[in-house]
């Protein structure tokens, strides 16, 4: 047996976070601080320990001394990078993101989907169209065409089921651009099989989503569809944007 002590042990894990929206946004607010949070926590600590008797007398015993403000030294702002897409160049926001931009036209290559198949559990059939009426309605922005795709609609989410339904699908086609796959929330014993069975044994270009990201209301699942569009482009040779690299 093995006794631990509690003040002595952390956590590491937490294994229901992504169940917990609340958890988790208390967890990415500690975690993603800005660089003034981060000096205001720091010079905090530092006056905890100067005014503590026992954290004073604890450093006069190793014989060290904290300064009650950081180093600072001089600092060096880069110029902002231009972003280039086909048609236009523009200089990123000050949240240095460009999402929108690239959604809204048209990447330096552009890969049309001509040949895919879209795998999905019979239960999950109106993410399915939801999803396709997404794709058509957003690619046409980015420059792309999205063309009528094979259906495999399984009787049930088993793995079995899906690894026996792409590797029918795939047997039977010539060439296949892509495999598309819906897969219910949670189960991502099903996505390792398929991005094992898309990566090794059979290799194809693959893109999983999760049923969960295709609910909401419609502008959610719209900005989903088009970050899932340039995943795809990618994954099939395209190219969304480029910076300028001088000689």
């Amino acid at each position: 047996m093995v006794l631990l002590v509690p003040e002595l042990t952390f956590l590491t894990g937490l294994s229901d976070l992504r169940n917990n929206s609340r958890m988790l946004k208390e967890v990415m607010w500690e975690m993603i601080q800005t660089p003034q949070q981060h000096y205001q926590r720091l010079t905090g600590l530092l006056r905890r320990i100067r005014d503590t008797p026992e954290a004073s007398r604890e450093l006069q015993r190793w014989g060290l001394h904290l300064d009650t403000d950081i180093y600072r030294t001089q600092g060096h702002i880069l110029p902002g990078e231009r972003i280039n897409l086909r048609h236009r160049s523009f200089l990123p926001a000050e949240d240095v993101g460009w999402h929108r931009e690239v959604t809204k036209e048209v990447p330096i290559a552009v890969i049309s989907i001509n040949s895919w198949l879209l795998i999905y559990p019979k239960r999950l059939q109106h993410l399915a169209k939801d999803l396709l009426a997404a794709m058509r309605s957003s690619c046409g922005s980015m420059g792309m065409q999205v063309g009528q795709p094979s259906v495999q609609e399984l009787r049930d989410d088993r793995i079995e089921t899906y690894v026996r339904s792409i590797q029918s699908s795939l047997g039977s086609q010539d060439k296949v651009q892509l495999l598309l796959c819906i897969i219910p929330s949670g189960r991502d014993d099903v996505y390792g099989a398929i991005k094992k069975l898309c990566c090794v044994q059979t290799p194809v270009p693959s893109q999983v989503i999760n049923a969960q990201s295709l609910m909401g209301h419609p502008g959610k699942i719209r900005s989903v569809v088009q970050k899932v569009l340039l995943q795809i482009n990618c994954k099939l040779g395209g190219q969304l944007w480029g910076v300028d690299i001088p000689l």
